[in-house]
């Protein structure tokens, strides 16, 4: 195991929440049963609350060229001794690892969800570049200690996204675990209101804070972007035949949630992406390009969006996500 994996597994005891208690290299199965099987699914981390009402079995994914091999081993665990109520597996994936795998791991967890079992994948160090995190990675025990690693921010991530949010008849929501997950809700945001059904569900909002995509250059209305609606297991198996999309907010769901549940929060989204996910806020005098763009933007959207008074205020991906660095000086 490399240093850094090390250094997290002994932070994550020391800086555990009153009322958990944390374990080191946790298994799964029964120990003959895993001398049957020839591999052995163990968690980094597990994450257990005193009273027994939730554990978190967490893989660190710090540079590993196939980080999707632990969530199978996860998943094929769960056939032999299937996961309880309160077991939800999280996966937390550095910026070092290849965009591809990074995704294919985060597509896998939609498949462990198929089977029935409680699944997230999340980021880890998300204010670290892949070079950073490799730097780390090497580092010495005694001068990964003198590093700012705020692991009680990692530690709150992964609580704050295994939590249920509210829930509606059929779904679960949740805060988007990561970054992807907000700018799925972004563009399916942007398809949506481009539609007259679209438009006339949404109506007129005035906004204040929006995130932006560099890939697409698309912006879209943070609390939109925050929240993750998962289907109940039941209804997956239902759908399935009918091709399973990716988990997404859409308008249907956002204005029903947002005229009944307060829970459904506007400050606690802009706080998720902002604290939770490592997303850098900017105000629109302080970054003039993407002030542009979203002028570009808001042109096409002036049906449907107003700016508030104060001014927008945009949120962005970290500079490492995909190969696009957030946008300052040039429309490259």
């Amino acid at each position: 195991m490399f240093k850094l994996a090390s250094y997290l597994q002994q932070e994550f005891t020391r800086c555990a929440l009153p009322g958990w208690t944390c374990h080191s290299e946790s298994r799964l199965l029964p120990l003959e049963l895993e001398k049957y099987l020839g591999y052995r699914p163990r968690a980094d981390v597990l994450l257990e609350r005193d009273d027994g009402s939730k554990r978190l079995w967490i893989e660190f994914e710090i540079s590993r060229a196939d980080p999707v091999a632990n969530h199978a081993k996860f998943a094929t665990a769960h056939l032999f001794q299937p996961q309880l109520e309160n077991d939800i597996f999280i996966s937390m994936v550095s910026s070092h690892v290849d965009l591809g795998r990074r995704n294919l791991a985060a597509n896998t967890i939609l498949l462990m969800r198929c089977v029935g079992m409680n699944a997230f994948q999340t980021v880890l160090l998300p204010q670290f570049s892949p070079r950073q995190i490799s730097q780390l990675n090497q580092l010495p025990q005694k001068e990964l200690e003198q590093e700012t690693l705020h692991i009680e921010r990692e530690i709150e991530r992964v609580t704050s996204i295994s939590q249920v949010v509210t829930t509606t008849s059929d779904k679960r929501i949740y805060f988007a675990s990561d970054i992807p997950d907000v700018m799925l809700n972004l563009k399916r945001w942007n398809q949506e209101i481009s539609t007259a059904r679209g438009r006339a569900l949404w109506g007129k909002r005035t906004v204040t804070y929006f995130v932006f995509d560099p890939k697409t250059r698309l912006f879209a209305p943070s609390k939109f972007c925050a929240y993750i609606p998962v289907e109940s297991a039941d209804l997956i198996l239902q759908i399935k035949s009918n091709g399973l999309m990716r988990p997404e907010m859409n308008l249907d769901l956002y204005v029903t949630l947002d005229q009944t549940d307060r829970r459904f929060d506007g400050q606690r989204a802009r706080l998720h992406l902002t604290q939770g996910l490592a997303m850098v806020a900017e105000k629109k005098s302080e970054n003039l390009v993407l002030a542009t763009l979203f002028e570009q933007w808001l042109d096409q959207r002036s049906e449907s969006i107003s700016v508030h008074p104060n001014g927008a205020v945009f949120i962005s991906p970290p500079e490492w996500f995909g190969k696009s660095s957030r946008v300052r000086s040039s429309f490259n």
